[in-house]
């Protein structure tokens, strides 16, 4: 994923990108490998990019019922989520927890809202990745400064062997956020992108025109959600709605094992 918007605010970042403060098994320890940049057709099929579902009722206040950390700390405090753009089924979410203040942007598909979050004010992103039989991956992304545009990407494998397995090396095409021309070259991107599985998460890097972007996802099906940003304040949630409650799952970026979050539609 590319945007010269993007590559203005991480420019401060690059050092944390490069370098990171806790070299752990994760996001923040991947190691890179250099692939051809070869463009690859970006086109996708309508299914990745369903509309917003005007009968959804995921937005509103929610209580966090029961939670913890993937330290087996416990937490408890209040979700917002409201609509954030027209499209995309796409959502802003704002946590006030006993741990800080978190803020997230999530795709809404059937009923799991998948989730990118990172510290309140920080920049952070999300990347949806629907799995194809082939072993190919159709993507949609977003960032916090992105004012509520989408962006896509296609990924085609090119050494993990297994098309199950979402782990392995791909190439990547596509185009930044509200970019409406896939040929104009100042919004489209070519570059590699790296899975790597760690427990029950997915570390995840791309590498675009010489810049490193990491991540850390988490597989739901035929959908791989990642979260990234610079650094390692990024986090990627899982949530399972089933009506006026939910059931989160969740990683950070640099940990292996998992957060759980449960949540009340508020006032119920």
């Amino acid at each position: 994923m590319r945007n010269k918007a993007i590559a203005s605010f991480l420019l401060g970042f690059m050092t944390l990108l490069l370098v990171p403060d806790r070299p752990v098994a994760g996001a923040a320890a991947l190691q890179q490998d250099s692939q051809g940049d070869a463009r690859i057709e970006t086109s996708y099929p309508a299914r990745v990019l369903a509309a917003k579902d005007d009968d959804n009722t995921i937005e509103g206040s929610w209580t966090i019922t029961e939670a913890k950390t993937p330290n087996e700390d416990e937490y408890s405090g209040t979700l917002d989520i409201a609509a954030a753009g027209e499209e995309e089924n796409l959502y802003e979410l704002s946590w006030e927890t006993s741990t800080g203040s978190y803020s997230g942007l999530g795709f809404l598909e059937d009923d799991r809202l998948l989730v990118g979050y990172g510290l309140a004010q920080q920049i952070y992103g999300v990347a949806l990745y629907r799995i194809n039989g082939d072993g190919t991956l159709d993507g949609k992304w977003t960032f916090s400064r992105s004012n509520g545009e989408v962006g896509t990407e296609k990924a085609e494998k090119t050494t993990g062997g297994n098309s199950n397995r979402v782990e392995g090396e791909y190439r990547v095409g596509g185009n930044d956020p509200g970019s409406t021309d896939p040929e104009d070259p100042d919004s489209s991107y070519n570059g590699s992108l790296t899975i790597r599985k760690v427990r029950d998460t997915y570390q995840v890097s791309w590498k675009v025109d010489n810049q490193i972007y990491l991540g850390v996802g988490l597989r739901t099906g035929d959908w791989l959600i990642v979260g990234w940003g610079p650094g390692d304040g990024f986090a990627v949630m899982d949530y399972k709605i089933d009506n006026n409650k939910a059931n989160g799952r969740w990683a950070i970026s640099g940990e292996a094992d998992l957060g759980v979050e449960k949540l009340t539609r508020h006032g119920l």
